[in-house]
């Protein structure tokens, strides 16, 4: 493929001041100096469907999400909402709405997409969970919507298709803080990280039915802080990311089992996110405090990390995402 573009959110801070572009090699995982895109403070979660990216946004003492036309390259404003005392730490889009979550508020938004009309995001939804909830992410399973809250040691399921009523929940130990959790591509399996436990949990899934079959240690509570999970091609590994600890846990999935292959380092301290390139030859990991954006060779049999292939500097880097 050669040379492709990856844009970075990073936290407001003196020497971080949005979204950041940079390009990267398919074929050597080199990485290209980062580059503003767009300045917002406290750009921290990108989302990207087709050419419409979503960034949270932070003015005049108010919080909440814009929206950017990349189609052309370059960022083209579209519009903003701001209601939110906080900015979103996490943001979904699908054809129609954008989905945030609110780690401080313990708030769901959703948005109507009204590109080139005066409002382009227009509320349509607030949830209430409970302040300080600690909503950290948003995923779909047919009808239902999951929220993993932090705090409340819950995730909450919501159905799209009855104005996202509340219908059930799955609990978690107390302490346990879930985080972010993956499902597999048939959705018959879903891997739940927690924050505080630096755990992972496997339910098996049948409809909206789920069965928690193992709880698997990443960590000693007081090692770190766990915080995304990605699942490779071919559903063989796990990758998590361990803030504290600064590393890269990869597990292999056997059958309803997980199996430690190796922690690497992150080549930094505190990795928040990271991805996987498309094709699985590579993990690029965003290191918040030192290290930068680091692009990792994977061996895709034992699903090692097996060399740097690229680093730069970015300042306050929490998400990263490949176009």
């Amino acid at each position: 493929m050669g040379k492709i573009n990856g844009f970075i959110g990073t936290y407001a801070s003196e020497n971080s001041k949005g979204v950041y572009r940079f390009t990267f090699d398919t074929v050597s995982g080199t990485l290209g100096k980062p580059e503003l895109f767009y300045e917002a403070k406290d750009a921290k979660w990108i989302s990207l469907y087709k050419n419409i990216m979503a960034v949270p946004v932070e003015k005049h003492a108010w919080a909440g999400t814009c929206l950017l036309d990349i189609s052309d390259g370059k960022a083209e404003f579209l519009g903003e909402v701001l209601t939110e005392k906080h900015t979103p730490c996490y943001i979904l889009q699908d054809e129609t709405y954008v989905y945030t979550a609110n780690y401080h508020e313990g708030l769901v938004m959703i948005y109507e997409k009204r590109p080139g009309q005066r409002e382009a995001l227009c509320p349509v939804k607030k949830i209430v969970t409970a302040p300080g909830a600690g909503c950290h992410q948003i995923l779909f399973h047919g009808p239902l919507m999951l929220v993993p809250c932090l705090t409340l040691d819950r995730i909450l399921c919501f159905d799209r298709t009855r104005n996202f009523e509340k219908t059930g929940e799955l609990l978690f130990p107390e302490n346990s803080g879930p985080r972010h959790g993956i499902f597999n591509l048939a959705h018959s399996k879903f891997w739940v990280v927690s924050e505080w436990s630096n755990e992972v949990y496997y339910f098996a899934v049948k409809e909206d039915k789920f069965q928690l079959k193992e709880t698997f240690p990443l960590l000693q509570r007081e090692e770190g802080a766990a915080a995304a999970v990605r699942l490779s091609g071919g559903e063989r590994f796990l990758y998590i990311s361990l803030r504290g600890a600064d590393q890269i846990a990869v597990l292999a999935v056997e059958g309803e089992h997980l199996k430690l292959v190796e922690r690497v380092s992150s080549q930094g301290e505190h990795p928040r996110d990271f991805i996987l390139s498309s094709d699985g030859q590579f993990v690029l990991t965003v290191n918040r405090s030192r290290g930068g954006l680091v692009s990792m060779k994977r061996d895709l049999n034992s699903g090692k990390i097996v060399k740097i292939t690229g680093q730069t500097d970015i300042p306050q880097g929490v998400s990263v995402i490949l176009v």
